[in-house]
């Protein structure tokens, strides 16, 4: 059994919120491409998906999550 399958109920259910809140966050950022968002608003998804997966040890999505960066501020860059 992984380390996550095994965690105690409460920190599971933590680990749940969490993810949620990165799936939804990520839905969010994805409305950028659309002018839904801002440029610093997309930047402050980014930061906060950032500091989940930190919290999760959820590594595997920064590489997505710079390049979104840096094509918003590439976007923004005036």
């Amino acid at each position: 059994m992984c380390a996550y399958c095994a965690l105690p109920d409460e920190e599971s259910k933590a680990s749940d919120v969490r993810l949620t809140a990165m799936s939804d966050l990520y839905k969010r950022l994805s409305t950028w491409g659309h002018g839904a968002i801002d440029g610093q608003e997309a930047i402050r998804l980014v930061k906060r998906i950032w500091a989940i997966g930190e919290e999760e040890r959820y590594t595997s999505e920064r590489g997505r999550l710079a390049a979104d960066a840096m094509l918003v501020t590439a976007a923004h860059a005036e």
